[in-house]
């Protein structure tokens, strides 16, 4: 479900509990007059700043809702003001827009909210939100514990049940109130951060207090239980993870910005890319051309690129990757991969609509963080009276295809993780890549990704072929590709066989066979 269409009747449900909370006699560090200055500096911002801000909620909704914010300043508490203005900076929703919560962990915030030009604390440590003595991660199977202070270690590798009397699907839902983000992948990124923190999750109407959580978790062997979390107000509080002795190589080094490895057992060369950095120590050019050095001295036949925790920064960087991979001899269906997933985003998304143009390469994981058309470049403005950090999209980036309307790039081979992948240490998207068995033909690769329900892949594929400049008869496929199709259409899957038609009747206008076979297909489509 897409956000805005649970936005309104959920911000009703928000605006009666928060009423219900009140100001809670807290001592107020800002005047109810500054927070009104802030509230507005916010929304003239957003009408000044962005690109085109009411693409999905329209203007009439955000002066509403802003309006109503302020007429209710003097019964809110600062934090709870806060959280409604993230609140409605989140309805634009647009990934690159948002007003960051700030924290007493700051180095437990997700590094897309920071930002590259970095987020400054708030003017006063009263703003701050506290944390959780626990960390979640959203797996396919459940939300995890996945990390915890020493008193609450034993938690570590549970799945989470409830918080207070909060099941956790109805939580997840709900912190999608105050997450950025543009598409679904997105939102699995956004909740466990959110859910950690209880104030947030408190004036969400979540838990019923944000002093002490009643979390339900379960083990393996079934057995439930429910432990009181207190909220820590310490910032110096450490965590333990319990990770398994040997990190999979996609979790070993994720401080770098970029690195790579040959694997000799698996005939690859693993390539990680964290972040595109603003100032590099060395071009990303000498950069690609030293790992294909490095890959064919190994005599490898994949190359392997790891975009799984790259949140953005210059997209520029990207076409050094393009025109080193395009022009070499990786450039081939099943030789060139791509591990995408949900913190991928922003310039690392840019590097997949490149790809996905000018390459063969094939996208494993999950969906990408980002829609392919998207706003971005935020600009940060610092609210004057509070400080909090609040980020405007500036451009329009529009995906290579025309009329664009996917909500996400869709991986060739999908690959979740599941909590017992990462307890033990497994990478099921890496083994995907290095297990996958490449079909003989183009008319087979199509097909697969056709009865995998992955019809953009498919047609993608055909055109990426069509366009190759290097292959001197295009038209030998032809025949294949046809008969893929009839088989198509006698399985039931009639538009992906009138779609392959179609398509090669747009290349080869005039063509009896293709013409008359379009003509079949089509009056079984009526």
């Amino acid at each position: 479900m897409e956000v805005m269409e649970i936005a309104v009747p959920t911000l009703m449900l928000l605006i009666a509990t928060m009423t219900c909370h009140g100001a809670s006699n807290e001592a107020r560090t800002i005047s109810d007059q500054q927070w009104t200055a802030d509230l507005q500096q916010l929304a003239t911002s957003i009408k000044t700043i962005h690109f085109k801000p009411f693409h999905v909620l329209p203007e009439v909704e955000f002066n509403a809702a802003v309006e109503q914010l302020e007429s209710q300043i003097p019964e809110l508490s600062e934090r709870e003001i806060i959280v409604r203005m993230a609140e409605i900076v989140a309805r634009l929703g647009d990934g690159h827009t948002r007003l960051h919560i700030p924290r007493l962990y700051p180095e437990l915030a997700l590094p897309a909210e920071l930002g590259h030009s970095g987020t400054k604390p708030p003017k006063f440590d009263s703003l701050k939100f506290r944390q959780s003595p626990v960390r979640f991660q959203l797996f396919s199977d459940g939300l995890f514990v996945v990390a915890a202070t020493p008193r609450h270690r034993d938690l570590i590798g549970q799945k989470v049940l409830s918080f207070d009397e909060t099941p956790v699907d109805e939580a997840i839902e709900a912190s999608k109130l105050v997450s950025f983000f543009e598409n679904e992948s997105r939102a699995k990124l956004m909740a466990p951060d959110r859910l950690a923190l209880p104030d947030v999750i408190h004036i969400l109407g979540i838990s019923a207090s944000s002093e002490l959580i009643e979390l339900t978790t379960v083990d393996h062997t079934g057995h439930e239980l429910t432990t009181a979390l207190q909220t820590l107000n310490d910032p110096k509080q450490s965590f333990v993870s319990d990770a398994p002795p040997s990190l999979p190589l996609w979790l070993a080094r994720r401080s770098e910005y970029r690195w790579y490895e040959i694997l000799s057992d698996s005939d690859a060369i693993y390539v990680q890319v964290n972040e595109f950095e603003e100032n590099p120590a060395t071009p990303y050019g000498d950069f690609v051309a030293e790992t294909l050095e490095a890959a064919r001295k190994a005599g490898v036949s994949r190359y392997v690129i790891d975009l799984r925790h790259n949140f953005g920064g210059v997209g520029a960087w990207v076409t050094s990757f393009v025109t080193g991979l395009g022009s070499s001899e990786f450039n081939e269906y099943g030789r060139l991969y791509v591990l995408v997933g949900r913190t991928t985003f922003s310039a690392a998304q840019f590097f997949m609509h490149k790809f996905e143009e000018l390459t063969y390469a094939m996208f494993v994981g999950e969906p990408s963080g980002a829609k392919p058309s998207h706003f971005g470049d935020g600009r940060r403005i610092v609210l004057e009276n509070s400080g909090l950090t609040l980020r405007v999209s500036t451009i329009y980036w529009h995906s290579w295809l025309t009329n664009d309307f996917r909500a996400a790039i869709n991986p060739h081979l999908s690959a979740p993780i599941s909590s017992s992948d990462y307890f033990n240490g497994f990478d099921p998207v890496l083994d995907a890549a290095l297990r996958y068995k490449v079909p003989g033909s183009l008319a087979m690769q199509i097909n697969e990704q056709f009865r995998q329900g992955k019809n953009q892949n498919a047609l993608l594929l055909f055109q990426r072929y069509m366009s190759d400049g290097r292959i001197r008869n295009h038209k030998k496929v032809i025949p294949d590709l046809l008969a893929m199709a009839d088989k198509l259409v006698e399985d039931g899957l009639v538009q992906p066989g009138y779609f392959v038609y179609f398509l090669a009747n747009a290349s080869y206008p005039n063509d009896p066979d293709i013409e008359s076979g379009l003509a079949r297909i089509k009056g079984q489509m009526k």
